[in-house]
């Protein structure tokens, strides 16, 4: 073997080799950037993953309250001729008048008159019958 041929070997295996680090260098930067990301990934799914756990329970307690109110304030409802008596915690547990309309009470006389009618003037309803046939509505 001549000295150009080992000449020429050593630039070969010198040559490849500094290729071959160059590659390798890229890889690993490459590879440490993907665990970078990796791990700014399991950083922010595990801050989601709190709190999708806050939002469950505040959710699951919102629920609960909800339940509770619709306990507290549930109302039974009768309708005698054309109006809503409601019975419950916001009527003090007797049966009083309701619009069949809006809702709200409505009077079974107007200073002595005959038809019943809706407390709220915008909504304007009244009964088309007489005070004197919702006589004795509280008994229900």
């Amino acid at each position: 073997m001549s000295i150009f041929d080992s000449i020429e070997k050593l630039i070969t295996e010198h040559g490849s080799a500094a290729i071959l680090n160059k590659q390798l260098a890229f890889a690993k930067d490459q590879f440490s950037d993907l665990e970078r990301k990796v791990s700014d990934l399991q950083t922010q799914t595990g801050r989601l993953d709190a709190q999708l756990e806050r939002e469950r329970l505040d959710h699951q307690k919102t629920r609960d309250e909800l339940q509770k109110l619709k306990e507290r304030h549930a109302e039974e409802i009768r309708f005698f001729h054309d109006v809503e008596f409601r019975k419950g915690s916001r009527t003090g547990g007797r049966w009083l008048p309701f619009c069949p309309k809006c809702h709200l009470p409505i009077t079974l006389s107007r200073n002595g008159g005959e038809y019943p009618f809706c407390t709220d003037s915008k909504c304007g309803w009244e009964s088309t019958m007489m005070s004197q046939d919702f006589k004795g509505y509280e008994q229900m």
